[in-house]
């Protein structure tokens, strides 16, 4: 079973080595994230993951009221 690296911040597969291995961090592609922690999982742990926060995003955006703006 393959697993995939993943961003913690935008949640993006898009994750390198930086610096050629040398620091132990981790590069973002899509954000910038630079750091030690990401998230590993298969892909359809990954799968699950981004189905449900849009169905969170969904929900959220149900609940607010109309005339609203999320700044």
């Amino acid at each position: 079973m393959k697993r995939i690296l993943v961003c913690p911040v935008c949640k993006s597969k898009e994750i390198e080595l930086d610096t050629g291995g040398y620091t132990g961090k981790y590069y973002c592609k899509n954000c910038g994230y630079i750091g030690s922690y990401v998230l590993e999982m298969t892909e359809g742990e990954y799968k699950e993951l981004t189905e449900g926060e849009e169905i969170e995003k969904k929900k959220d955006d149900k609940m607010r009221p109309k005339g609203v703006r999320e700044d």
